[in-house]
């Protein structure tokens, strides 16, 4: 196992799918198939690459989207 890998960057039951090079029309089809598929666990993250985001470790930007999730979808409770 890796030292340096943190286990903690998501929270239980968070996934993230990180699209990149995929045309506007695409993408859209494919968020559109995966928002309707019952198997997709409900905290997936579904994001894609910015000329900004290329330049971050994949580690720091999942940490980010992952805060950015809890942020803008707070739980209920």
């Amino acid at each position: 196992m890796d030292q340096n890998r943190s286990d903690s960057t998501l929270p239980d039951g968070e996934r993230v799918i990180l699209f990149h090079g995929f045309s506007p029309e695409e993408l859209s089809e494919l968020v559109t198939l995966l928002k309707g598929s019952p198997r997709l666990p409900k905290e997936t993250i579904l994001a894609t690459t910015t000329e900004t985001s290329l330049e971050w470790k994949v580690q720091d930007l999942i940490r980010e989207l992952s805060q950015e999730h809890r942020f803008f979808h707070p739980q209920r409770g």
